[in-house]
């Protein structure tokens, strides 16, 4: 606690001035630090009338039931149900599903990843994870949702272009690639990477049908030359047998 005292100092006639009476005031250092201790008639007042929490008689089943009760009754969002099922209609309809981290893309580098994406038929792709997960919930693409976080960033494509979004996500950087869906199926990072260095279906196509008529063409020829074979010991066995059936030409003289 602090005091104040005031003095008072008078002058003589001599040297009288205005004014003639001074106060001056003085003030001990405030104590802050130790706290005044209540009175004790206060400190009983203040414990009577303390508030105290009535005791739960309920069982703990019952709370439970209670609270599950209350979160089942939360009315739902019209709005995000709305945006989930657009949602869904796109990850059923698209081929490849890619699902990358942000770091804080700009906008010139987000412009320029969409115009490279454009190029090969990608849209990138806004979802908040309220939305996704009420979408990928009780469908055949929820093993999506372990990957599905705050800052994402989604690529689809109605083709399964992997090579190319790799390509276009290096050039980019800001942006991790976190797994995806390639025609329905879940991939790793490491697996999108291999799956990238794999031939076109068109390539794949021309070398199995190459070497589909490659083992035709040769189990032909097989079969062919025995039958060539034969006919040839055959032929060369007619001929040495009429060569024997023939008599030797007489000479005359």
């Amino acid at each position: 606690m602090s005091s104040v005292s005031f003095t008072t100092r008078v002058f003589p006639l001599a040297a009288m001035q205005w004014p003639v009476h001074t106060q001056v005031r003085t003030m001990r250092a405030v104590n802050t630090r130790m706290k005044k201790p209540m009175h004790i008639m206060r400190a009983k007042l203040m414990k009577l009338t303390e508030y105290e929490k009535p005791k739960e008689n309920r069982s703990m089943a019952e709370m439970c039931k209670i609270h599950l009760k209350s979160i089942a009754a939360v009315p739902e969002n019209p709005t995000q149900t709305f945006y989930a099922k657009h949602c869904l209609n796109t990850l059923e309809r698209c081929k490849l599903v890619a699902v990358f981290h942000n770091e804080g893309l700009d906008i010139e580098d987000l412009t320029r990843l969409r115009r490279r994406l454009y190029k090969n038929n990608m849209h990138v792709k806004y979802w908040g994870p309220a939305v996704l997960r009420e979408a990928l919930s009780n469908s055949r693409l929820q093993h999506l949702e372990s990957i599905v976080h705050r800052s994402n960033l989604y690529v689809v494509c109605e083709e399964p272009t992997v090579k190319e979004l790799l390509k276009a996500a290096k050039r980019t950087g800001r942006i991790h690639l976190l797994g995806g869906l390639v025609e329905d199926r879940f991939m790793s990072p490491k697996q999108m990477e291999e799956y990238s260095l794999l031939p076109s279906l068109e390539l794949a196509r021309g070398q199995l049908s190459g070497l589909l008529s490659s083992s035709i063409s040769k189990t032909y020829s097989l079969l062919q030359s025995n039958q060539q074979m034969l006919s040839s010991n055959l032929e060369q066995l007619a001929k040495g047998n009429t060569k024997k059936d023939t008599p030797p030409e007489r000479t005359e003289g």
